[in-house]
């Protein structure tokens, strides 16, 4: 069998044709294309402002930078997450103090959130990981109490919900990454959501050179160039065309995964809280031999991925005091790391090939 792919973004010639048609125009910064995609977003997810930046990344930083959070300041951060979330506080001149996870949801561990909170915590970026969340009402009411910001990283979870409200909604400012292997994807780019206008206006003139619109020489801010283009614009209008065809194909995969193996002692699944609808950008498992059984996924052709790395234990932060840990060992986020493996989970994945998934799987445990 080829090389099973562990996920790829699903591009045709729907994308292909419609960006002939954006590139004939000649006008390929942001106009009216971007202005399309950015209103989609607020009628879908019934946000009062969106604000489509040059990747998410950018947008947590924009996020920060709105509440004037820099130097002395500190932001709370998951141990498990992509480093991008913590290296946006570290840009932002504040520093990341690492939180520990939940074992079964891979968010936050609300009960070390509260333990790890000082006078300087400004600001927590929960990251709702492989479409999954801890209980936001939970924090938002420990958030409260000491006036902390809430930013959403929603960046693998668009589509999904807690208690019925979207994701990145939910907080202050949230948002969304649409990097080549996310649900949707525009290449790179992303989209900032807030109900806040002021909050707005200053993060529009932090990616447009300070300046409250183009064209322009008079900047009332210190800004950045954070754009979008038109033909990220075009990509993402029908990215989001195929957005509820990939969410439910996705979530037939997963399910497909948990029927065929969790009938197996050696794996586990994510567990979301009841007031989590997820989506599945991922379908993960986790297993004891998971370096094994990897390697003999391998020589069958079918792709893997690790779950991420904990920031606590990330190279290029060792020896340095560019984060704060507050506990010796996490000892769930490296049990998560080290037993946690990601399955093929393209939208394009044939049942065919699942089923070849599911056998090798239970092939390898029987050996």
């Amino acid at each position: 069998m080829k090389k099973i792919i562990q996920v790829q973004p699903w591009i045709d010639h729907q994308e292909a044709n419609y960006i002939k048609k954006i590139i004939n125009k000649t006008f390929l910064t942001e106009a009216a294309e971007t202005k399309k995609f950015e209103n989609r977003f607020i009628s879908m997810f019934k946000s009062k402002y969106s604000i489509a930046v040059s990747n998410w990344t950018n947008g947590i930083f924009m996020a920060l930078k709105a509440f004037d959070i820099g130097k002395g300041d500190e932001v709370v951060v998951p141990n498990l997450t992509f480093i991008a979330t913590v290296n946006a506080v570290i840009m932002a001149g504040a520093k990341p103090v690492i939180c520990e996870v939940n074992e079964k949801n891979l968010s936050l561990d609300l009960e070390h959130y509260k333990k790890i909170i000082s006078k300087k915590t400004k600001a927590v970026i929960p990251v709702h990981l492989y479409g999954h969340c801890c209980d936001l009402n939970k924090l938002k009411k420990i958030s409260e109490e000491y006036k902390i910001k809430i930013i959403e990283d929603a960046a693998q979870s668009i589509g999904a919900k807690f208690n019925n409200k979207y994701l990145g909604t939910i907080g202050a400012i949230g948002g969304f990454s649409f990097y080549g292997n996310k649900i949707i994807t525009t290449g790179e780019g992303g989209v900032i959501l807030t109900n806040s206008l002021k909050l707005k206006k200053k993060m529009y003139e932090l990616k447009n050179h300070g300046r409250s619109k183009k064209g322009i020489f008079k900047h009332n801010s210190l800004g950045y160039n954070f754009m979008f283009t038109e033909m990220q614009a075009a990509i993402g209008n029908i990215q989001l065309n195929k957005l509820s065809k990939i969410l439910i194909k996705k979530k037939y995969i997963y399910n497909n995964y948990k029927r065929g193996l969790s009938k197996l002692d050696e794996i586990s699944f994510m567990e979301n809280i009841p007031s989590n609808k997820p989506v599945f950008w991922f379908s993960n498992i986790f297993v004891k031999n998971k370096n094994k059984l990897k390697k003999f996924l391998e020589k069958k052709n079918i792709q893997t991925r690790d779950i991420f790395y904990p920031i606590a234990l990330q190279p290029c932060y060792k020896n340095t005091k560019l984060i704060i840990k507050k506990k010796k060992n996490y000892n769930t986020s490296n049990k998560i790391f080290n037993t946690g493996l990601s399955l093929p989970s393209s939208y394009n994945l044939t049942k065919k090939e699942q089923i070849f998934i599911i056998d090798s799987i239970k092939e390898f445990f029987k050996k």
